[in-house]
């Protein structure tokens, strides 16, 4: 599959978003505009992740079931890794070890989990039904609608997987060719229901960001809020996707996306964090840009590193080569 430039400039504009909103979750989501932020943030910067996820996934008609395994492997054991360092940062904070090694998967890796259901279930889910693409969407649509009255929460990252499956196959299908582009392609459209729908998320948030992280209980009643909420979520992430131009430094970013998003939070606990506590630095909104610049900056630094490299990639010791960047 021939590498999207453009594609790549979206997951870097995501990534710098995933830090800036947990730099905000951690060191102050009460200011006024740091609250407004994270609420335009939660509407759509995951659910936007997770669809370039499914659109970058291969048609399971084209794989065979060991390449398909091969990836999940991939994913699992940088997974199992910052799992176990995970679980030593939060020792080094002041948590439990045990605790937090008992939490699998922690914090962040929720998504990788998730990437591993996703890909799995697409891959044996029945050709006759994969070729039916709006009855399987709305099957997964219900899903996402009602996996909420579980009560899994964060156990394995399961709820969080099926909340989000949706956004995964909406980005597969289109990828596939079989959406249709008009309706995908409606800016006008999504502009006017993200227009509509903002303010209201803005009033629910920080509710809406707990029923978007895909692992709260919420019950029959909630269900008219969560629907809104998602409404809202497919046409801020379908509107990024289609405005969103090549940036060439976004597009470095976009690539080495995975190893800024399992780093970050490191970096946040154990940088940030103590030297804003320390010297009691401001948390207004311009300082918060600040430090997720100076998170940025110092992965990637760690990026000149092979170690930090190899714990995401086992195996593979260097960033991709231009060559592979263009072909992979």
């Amino acid at each position: 599959m021939a590498r999207d430039s453009r594609i790549d400039s979206i997951k870097g504009l995501l990534i710098i978003l995933v830090i800036l909103g947990h730099v905000i979750t951690t060191l102050d989501n009460n200011n006024f505009i740091n609250h407004g932020v994270m609420g335009l943030i939660y509407v759509f910067h995951m659910p936007l992740f997770i669809l370039i996820s499914g659109y970058l996934t291969k048609n399971p008609d084209q794989q065979s079931a060991q390449g398909m395994w091969k990836g999940v492997l991939r994913i699992f054991i940088p997974l199992v890794i910052f799992h176990v360092l995970s679980s030593i940062r939060v020792s080094l904070t002041g948590g439990s070890f045990r605790n937090a090694m008992i939490y699998f998967p922690y914090g962040v890796l929720w998504y990788l989990m998730c990437l591993i259901y996703w890909r799995v279930i697409l891959y044996y889910t029945p050709r006759a039904l994969r070729q039916r693409p709006l009855l399987y969407l709305g099957i997964a649509f219900l899903v996402t609608m009602m996996c909420g009255f579980t009560k899994l929460g964060n156990i394995l990252s399961i709820q969080r997987g099926l909340n989000f499956y949706t956004f995964f196959l909406l980005g597969y299908y289109y990828r596939q060719g079989q959406l249709s582009t008009r309706w995908w392609k409606a800016n006008a459209l999504h502009g006017i229901l993200a227009l509509v729908l903002l303010p209201t998320i803005f009033l629910l948030y920080p509710r809406c960001g707990n029923i978007m992280n895909g692992a709260d209980y919420y019950t029959v009643k909630d269900l008219p809020e969560k629907f809104l909420i998602v409404t809202c979520s497919v046409a801020m992430s379908l509107l990024v996707f289609n405005l969103m131009r090549e940036v060439k430094w976004l597009t470095s970013l976009g690539i080495d996306s995975l190893f800024y998003y399992l780093y970050h939070y490191f970096i946040i606990a154990l940088v940030i964090t103590p030297l804003v506590d320390y010297f009691n630095l401001p948390v207004t909104f311009p300082f918060i840009l600040i430090y997720t610049a100076v998170i940025i900056a110092i992965i990637y630094l760690m990026g000149k590193i092979k170690i930090f490299r190899w714990l995401v990639h086992p195996g593979r010791e260097n960033k991709p080569s231009e060559k592979q960047i263009k072909t992979n």
